[in-house]
C-alpha cells in the first residue's frame, strides 16, 4: 500500500514537471495514470534472479533474460529490432523519430508483435475424452 501511494505522489509529481507536453487538459487523469503504470513497471524492470541448486548461492540464473531471448527468437528482425529497443528503454516516440514513421505507428506494431507472442506461446489444454465425443 506504501508503494502504490509513493509511486502517485510521483506520477503527480512528473505530470507536473512535463504538463507542457499534455495535449488535452481533459485527459490529465489518463496521461498521470499512464505515468504511474510506467513508473510501476520500472521498478520490475531490474532482473530476476534465483540460486541455481546446489551451487553456491552467489551463482544465479537470470529467467527473465532467459525467457525473454527465448520469444526474441521466435519473431522476424524486423519485430526483434524493434522489440530490443523498446526492451533497452527507448520510448516509441524515440524509435520513431528513427524510423521515419510516427509514434501510433510504432505502438500498434509493438502491440501486433506482442498479440502474436501470446498466440504462439500459448499453451494448448488437452481437450477431455467426453467432449471430443
Amino acid at each position: 500500500m506504501e508503494d502504490a501511494e509513493e509511486i502517485a505522489q510521483a506520477a503527480w509529481v512528473r505530470g507536473w514537471e512535463y504538463r507542457n507536453q499534455l495535449r488535452d487538459p481533459r485527459m490529465v487523469s489518463f496521461w498521470v495514470n499512464s505515468i504511474a503504470r510506467n513508473l510501476f513497471r520500472a521498478r520490475f524492470r531490474g532482473p530476476m534472479k534465483v540460486p541455481i541448486d546446489g551451487l553456491h548461492p552467489s551463482y544465479t540464473m537470470d529467467l527473465a533474460a532467459l525467457e525473454i531471448e527465448r520469444l526474441l527468437e521466435r519473431c522476424p528482425s524486423k519485430d526483434r529490432n524493434l522489440l530490443e529497443q523498446t526492451l533497452a528503454g527507448y520510448s516509441a516516440e524515440e524509435i520513431a523519430r528513427g524510423a521515419g514513421i510516427t509514434s501510433t505507428g510504432i505502438r500498434v506494431r509493438l502491440l501486433r508483435i506482442r498479440q502474436a507472442l501470446k498466440q504462439t506461446t500459448r499453451v494448448k489444454q488437452p481437450v477431455p475424452a467426453a467432449a471430443a465425443a
